[in-house]
Parts: C-alpha cells; sequence; structure tokens
C-alpha cells in the first residue's frame, strides 16, 4: 500500500510539473533582432546595446519568459510575420507594416537619409527622383529598401548590414546608402570609422519616425498587453530616457553638424 501511495504521489507531481513546464512554455516567447550597436553591447567598452537593454527591462518587468536571439534582419523579420509569439525590434513603422504587426512602443526617433561620400562632389540628389541613376545599397527587408523598391528604384543592391554598405561607400562600389543618422553614428563609434567622411544628401519622406517593439501577427493578446502596459511604465518610471539619453544626444549633436543641409 504504501509503495502504491508512492507510486501516486510522484505520479501527482510529475502531473504538476508538466502542467508547471506546459504553461511557462506557452508564456515564453522568442525575441528577435539583428546584431547592431544598437542592439547587442560591445564586450570591451561595454559601449551600446540600449534597445536590448530596455527590451529586457519591459519583458522582466512583465514578468514574461523570454530567449533572445541575434540573425540577419531578413530571417528576423520573416520569421516574426510566420511564426507565433515573436517579438521584433528596431522595427520601422510604415503605412504597409501598420496591420502586420501588434505595435508595442516607440524606442527612439528616426529619421533616414541616403547618404554619399562627401568627396563625391559628383552626385547631386535634389529630389528622390534624380537619386534613381545611382548605384544604392539596401538591406534586405529593412524599411528603406521596401520604400525605394515601392518608388521604382531598380539600382539597388541588397546586403545583410548597414555596415556592409558603410564599406561598400568607401571602396567605391555603391554610390549612396539609406540610414538612420543615429544608426550611422553608432556604426561609426563601433568601428573606428570617421563620420565626417558621409554627407546626408535627401531625407527618406513617409518612413521617418521612430523605431518600434513589436509583437508578430500571431501572438497571444494577453502577452501583447502586458507587454505595452510593462513599456509605458518604464517609460513612466523614466527608465527609457536614461537608457536611451546619451545615443539621443549623439544623434542631436549629428543633426546640428550635417543635418540641415540635407532637408
Amino acid at each position: 500500500m504504501a509503495l502504491l501511495m508512492s507510486h501516486v504521489a510522484k505520479s501527482i507531481c510529475l502531473t504538476a510539473l508538466l502542467a508547471a513546464s506546459a504553461l511557462a512554455t506557452a508564456e515564453s516567447i522568442l525575441v528577435l533582432t539583428e546584431e547592431t550597436p544598437f542592439t547587442k553591447t560591445d564586450i570591451n567598452d561595454k559601449s551600446g546595446g540600449e534597445a536590448t537593454d530596455f527590451v529586457r527591462a519591459v519583458l522582466e518587468h512583465a514578468q514574461i519568459d523570454y530567449q533572445l536571439q541575434y540573425l540577419p534582419w531578413r530571417r528576423t523579420y520573416s520569421r516574426a510575420l510566420n511564426e507565433p509569439e515573436i517579438l521584433i525590434y528596431p522595427l520601422a513603422r510604415s503605412p504597409d507594416r501598420e496591420n502586420d504587426f501588434h505595435w508595442i512602443g516607440r524606442l527612439i526617433p528616426v529619421n533616414y537619409y541616403l547618404f554619399k561620400q562627401k568627396t563625391r562632389t559628383d552626385i547631386s540628389v535634389t529630389d528622390l527622383d534624380k537619386a534613381k541613376p545611382y548605384r544604392i545599397g539596401v538591406v534586405n527587408y529593412f524599411v528603406q529598401h521596401e520604400y525605394l523598391t515601392a518608388k521604382g528604384f531598380t539600382n539597388l543592391q541588397p546586403v545583410n548590414s548597414n555596415l556592409q554598405n558603410v564599406h561598400k561607400l568607401l571602396l567605391g562600389r555603391i554610390d549612396l546608402f539609406p540610414i538612420s543618422e543615429g544608426g550611422l553614428i553608432s556604426i561609426c563609434e563601433r568601428h573606428n570609422i570617421d563620420c565626417n567622411q558621409f554627407q546626408p544628401v535627401i531625407k527618406l519622406q513617409g518612413i521617418s519616425d521612430y523605431l518600434y517593439l513589436a509583437f508578430g501577427p500571431d501572438s497571444d493578446p494577453e502577452l501583447v498587453r502586458r507587454a505595452r502596459a510593462s513599456f509605458q511604465a518604464l517609460k513612466d518610471s523614466g527608465l527609457h530616457s536614461t537608457i536611451f539619453a546619451r545615443r539621443l544626444e549623439l544623434t542631436d549633436r549629428f543633426n546640428l553638424q550635417h543635418i540641415p543641409s540635407a532637408d
């Protein structure tokens, strides 16, 4: 009888553990992003990674279990659209994307420009159509790629990262590439590149707004609600401003020096 009761007790414990495991799995999400200075901290000087620091804080405050993976943006974007319970960042918001995601909150403001090498005085772009003959580097499935394609650009050279485009521009393999001022600054800082080599030529109107944290379309509404509430709570607490303060300061400084001539 004692042996039977022991087996019953073990069975009850096992059932409880399996139920708890199933609940944890049901609430666990996959967080996807690409590897950039904005999403990954430098192992040497501990700079960067602000977006991931804040996203982790949001999920931990919301008590949402998660796994974080760094993937090329094309895979990140595709998986967020097609697989359940995936959180993606930093994601630009556009009319075409509006109904494809559950938008959790704004990470930072963003403005996109076409940049050239400052020494390329032969390149003059006074309106967007005049940029069409030039070789333009884009990142696969970035909002700038979608935007330029929709505008009828055909001379586009897709790559997997903004850093690749920076190198291609400096090597003369492309003439222009789109990036935000903050994105360019962080790449220059992380990889010891002189940002003064680059000059904005025209702002990409219609997609310059904010970078967001968002859930893919097939996500539990309760998780979406909890993430939004947590995001707002941490924003109200001042943590959002604290984490992103340095990046926004560098962006403002760059804008004062370089951007007015591009608008």
